[in-house]
């Protein structure tokens, strides 16, 4: 994906995850549940004035600004992009008919225009609206009541998308939102490395009796820079507590730049957020996949029985990070 597309996606479902988790957890009143998205400076002003009604609560206002836009330049990349943007919209107020008008333009769009794997490659704004019409989908069954509809959906979605060989982060949106839906109360899904820094991880099944904090990031990722102090310093804390902590991430270059990306994840870590000999790394392109990393940071709480209680795929305060630990002690 483009920075932009990048930075659009990132920031919505930044978003949308916090009220997710703020409807979950205790949170100190001075923490606003459910942070407006930082507008991406590269966009169109439209869709930036698109993002902006949305982040208000004003689904109307930005209903009209995508039907203006597509009066004055067409149906652009920037056009695709609103459609999911409002789909999204409609979803965060709880508009189910909207939702399911527009999510279904975007998914009529986006499968017109991705034919072939190639097509993947170079229709990125229509990969984008694939996935949010996906995602909307399935939350509008589930605000129905249809929790098991909208997991069978997510899974033909995500068998469909596997075999046209999507990419990575269209299928990985899928697995989030499928998480979202059902993952807490479920056994947390094995991880199982590829390769590792920061000392040999063995399985989450040989952690079974602590409390386990799983911190998914990518070692270029601003929000993960930015988390970083945070989560050391959670760290140091708990840890005595015998809780454990296991910091997964993946390969995102081509294969023969493995061993010089290992180079910088193994440089960032130790240098960044100084826990080598505290927090282990395994890298994992299919645990990444199968816990939904579109975004990072993401994290995921784990009891001492091995059962998944927290799913936050977005960024958190120490002061959230800490609560959700300390349910885990309790």
């Amino acid at each position: 994906m483009t920075v932009r597309n990048r930075l659009i996606h990132a920031s919505l479902a930044c978003a949308l995850s916090a009220t997710a988790f703020a409807q979950q957890s205790p949170s100190p009143r001075a923490i606003p549940s459910a942070p407006a998205p930082a507008p991406a400076p590269s966009a169109n002003i439209d869709l930036r004035m698109i993002r902006m009604k949305i982040s208000a609560g004003d689904l109307p206002s930005a209903e009209s600004i995508l039907e203006y836009h597509r009066t004055q330049t067409g149906e652009d990349g920037d056009y695709i992009l609103g459609i999911a943007w409002v789909a999204r919209g409609a979803a965060l107020v709880r508009d189910w008919k909207a939702a399911t008008v527009w999510a279904r333009l975007a998914r009529q769009i986006a499968e017109a225009k991705l034919k072939t794997p190639a097509d993947y490659q170079i229709q990125e704004e229509a990969v984008y609206a694939l996935g949010t019409a996906i995602e909307v989908e399935a939350q509008t069954l589930e605000a129905a009541g249809r929790k098991a509809e909208a997991i069978r959906l997510l899974d033909d979605n995500e068998k469909a998308q596997e075999k046209a060989q999507a990419p990575y982060n269209l299928r990985a949106r899928i697995w989030k939102r499928r998480n979202q839906i059902e993952l807490v109360g479920q056994k947390a899904p094995e991880i199982r490395a590829e390769d590792h820094v920061a000392g040999e991880f063995r399985s989450l099944e040989s952690l079974r009796g602590k409390p386990v904090v799983l911190f998914f990031w990518w070692e270029s990722c601003g929000d993960c820079k930015m988390q970083a102090a945070t989560f050391r310093r959670v760290v140091e804390r708990y840890s005595r507590k015998d809780v454990a902590f296991v910091a997964p991430t993946r390969f995102y270059g081509k294969a023969e730049e493995r061993t010089e990306e290992k180079g910088k994840v193994e440089k960032s870590w130790s240098e960044l957020y100084k826990l080598t000999r505290v927090v282990p790394v395994p890298i994992s392109d299919e645990a990444m996949l199968r816990y939904g990393v579109s975004a990072t940071p993401t994290f995921v709480f784990v009891d001492r029985r091995g059962v998944v209680t927290r799913y936050s795929p977005t960024r958190l305060t120490e002061a959230r990070l800490s609560a959700a630990i300390d349910e885990l002690l309790e």
